[in-house]
């Protein structure tokens, strides 16, 4: 079944189960949630649907506190689409949209979306100054023709699995959690732009992933896998951070120095999984510093998949 992504929604949807959220990253509790909309959709002879916001609700209310992404909207679509959704609703998130009565926002599921089933998490709030709750939605839902329900709590241990927790994870450079938390590495999916090619003049070429706008959710160099054009699961190095390998200031970059590899990757789009942590960014004095330390973390990359297997 293919993804249909719907921007403008109007009148005339067909019936469905409808899960609401940012799903940033796609997490084993969004992914429940998602086999869950498929199964009772398919039991209910309904369409399996998501509603999803872009941008994040955050990032237009409260720039300056917005967290770090973890997934691109292209991702999060990709994700949908594997869970087996039919239908993906793209709302664009503005102040007109964010000063919606929640009322107005209740009648638009049914009228837009076609919603006869509303999956939301247990703390879900919609509408102007966040005003209405699960409770209003099931109301107005009963009114309107659908049902609402709450999904319970997706659990790691004693502690819910969260799009926070991946990033308190990833932050700390605890990898091997986010892929915990996420039910698979961590990953980051671009298309390779040309850089200043100083990786090449080394002896270490390197591919440049151009990454979204905004800061990235983890910095350092990493052990990583790659996939994508003629590279799924080469392995290599990769350094993600703002200019890491000299001293000097710009938007952040990925560089991944793929083993064994050698070709022309330009234009091509590429996912770079990151399995470990090897260090943190560090700045330079010399070019043979850098050199002597890329050659210390290409080796420290091959003995962690030496040992690891993966």
């Amino acid at each position: 079944m293919s993804l249909r992504v719907i921007r403008d929604a109007r009148p005339g949807a067909p019936d469905a189960v409808v899960a609401i959220g940012s799903f940033d990253g796609v997490h084993l509790g969004h992914r429940a949630l998602l086999a869950k909309v498929v199964r009772e959709a398919a039991g209910r002879g309904l369409a399996p649907a998501v509603l999803t916001f872009e941008p994040l609700p955050r990032e237009l209310l409260f720039p300056d506190r917005a967290p770090p992404r973890l997934s691109t909207l292209s991702a999060k679509l990709h994700a949908f689409a594997e869970a087996g959704i039919a239908i993906a609703y793209v709302c664009r998130f503005d102040r007109a949209f964010a000063a919606l009565a929640p009322e107005a926002f209740a009648a638009r599921l049914r009228q837009l979306h076609g919603a006869r089933r509303v999956l939301v998490g247990h703390d879900f709030r919609f509408g102007a100054r966040r005003a209405g709750d699960v409770a209003y939605l099931a109301a107005e839902g009963a009114r309107l023709g659908f049902e609402v329900e709450t999904l319970p709590t997706v659990a790691d241990g004693e502690d819910r699995v969260s799009s926070t927790r991946v990033r308190e994870a990833l932050a700390a450079g605890d990898l091997g959690l986010a892929a915990r938390l996420l039910g698979r590495p961590y990953a980051v999916c671009g298309r390779v732009v040309h850089g200043a090619k100083l990786g090449r003049s080394l002896g270490f070429p390197t591919a440049n992933v151009a990454l979204p706008p905004g800061r990235p959710v983890m910095t350092g160099v990493f052990a990583v896998r790659c996939g994508g054009a003629a590279t799924r699961g080469l392995e290599g190095v990769a350094s993600l951070g703002y200019k890491p390998v000299v001293a000097c200031d710009g938007p952040a970059t990925l560089e991944a120095f793929l083993f064994d590899f050698s070709g022309d990757l330009y234009g091509r789009r590429l996912s770079i999984e990151f399995l470990k942590k090897l260090r943190d960014e560090a700045k330079y004095a010399s070019l043979d510093e850098l050199v002597a330390q890329i050659r210390l973390d290409c080796d420290a990359a091959r003995a962690y998949f030496r040992e690891t297997g993966t």
